[in-house]
């Protein structure tokens, strides 16, 4: 580092002199290798220096199969098994994130999330980075390094990049992208019959013409219908949305199968408007998503 700084400062200093020397032409001279490159001062807008991967070091094979509409298989294959590395899988907004706040740098986002994880540990960050780094062929997890199943029709990107224990690179950073794919739809027709409203959600009958999985939920008149205009009426889109902001959070008792008597479908709030979400799902939704708009009772 100290070799670049003093090389900057040199040029620095010799290009506002040499700017100030206005009754003189000034040609800097590159020495490469064999070859003499000669550029007059008065074409030089800037000069700065951005550090590169040392020649012949590290490098990745990223390879993406088994795509669905809720996973992938990841297997990272670095170029030798000792060398440190990290990944990660992230989506658009993580790649905005980027872009927008990181100068496009998938390196230079993790170290800023790094640093953000160590003031809750008394670690440098480079001691965080330290808990993430990864030797040999990695098959990515897609549970735990995502944070539960990929969205359906998503792209996605995995990228990697090679790191020292002081959070030096060693090596390029490689990115692979991917799409998930759309759900296979379901023949299933689902029926829902309104039972008894309770302060605490509503009894439903659940009448179904085959045995796949289907998703039930409640949320509030007002949070659906907020989507729905934003969406221009697009159930879909809505329930994407949706979807994405509960995903870490999905368990079983999200699905069912086959007909169901007197299932309760939860709600929060006493006396509100409140529409049970109902759809085949698959990985994503796999028929119609139906909207059954009902009233919780006061308590």
């Amino acid at each position: 580092m100290k070799k670049y700084l003093s090389l900057t400062l040199l040029l620095l200093f010799f290009v506002m002199g040499a700017a100030a020397q206005e009754s003189h032409n000034y040609v800097m001279k590159i020495q490469k290798k064999d070859t003499l490159l000669s550029i007059p001062v008065s074409q030089i807008d800037s000069i700065y220096f951005e550090e590169q991967a040392p020649q012949g070091s590290l490098t990745f094979d990223i390879n993406v199969s088994n795509i669905t509409a809720g996973d992938a298989k990841i297997v990272i294959t670095p170029s030798n098994d000792e060398s440190t590395y990290y990944y990660s899988i992230t989506d658009s907004i993580g790649r905005d994130n980027r872009d927008n706040n990181y100068n496009g740098s998938w390196y230079e986002m993790e170290v800023g999330w790094w640093t953000y994880l160590s003031q809750f540990y008394s670690m440098t960050w480079q001691e965080v980075m330290q808990k993430f780094l990864v030797t040999g062929q990695h098959t990515a997890n897609i549970e735990e390094d995502y944070g539960g199943r990929l969205m359906w029709d998503t792209p996605y990107y995995a990228y990697c990049f090679g790191v020292d224990n002081e959070g030096n690179l060693t090596s390029d950073i490689v990115e692979k992208q991917f799409r998930t794919t759309k759900p296979v739809p379901s023949d299933n027709e689902i029926t829902v019959t309104l039972k008894q409203e309770l302060s605490d959600g509503v009894l439903i009958d659940v009448a179904t013409t085959n045995d796949d999985t289907y998703f039930i939920d409640c949320q509030k008149k007002s949070y659906v219908d907020y989507y729905l205009d934003e969406y221009d009426g697009s159930k879909e889109q809505m329930f994407y949305r949706f979807f994405s902001s509960i995903r870490t959070q999905i368990n079983d008792q999200y699905f069912h199968n086959g007909d169901q008597t007197d299932l309760k479908a939860k709600a929060l709030t006493p006396d509100a408007d409140y529409y049970i979400i109902i759809c085949g799902f698959n990985d994503g939704p796999t028929t119609d998503i139906q909207l059954i708009p009902f009233h919780t009772a006061a308590q």
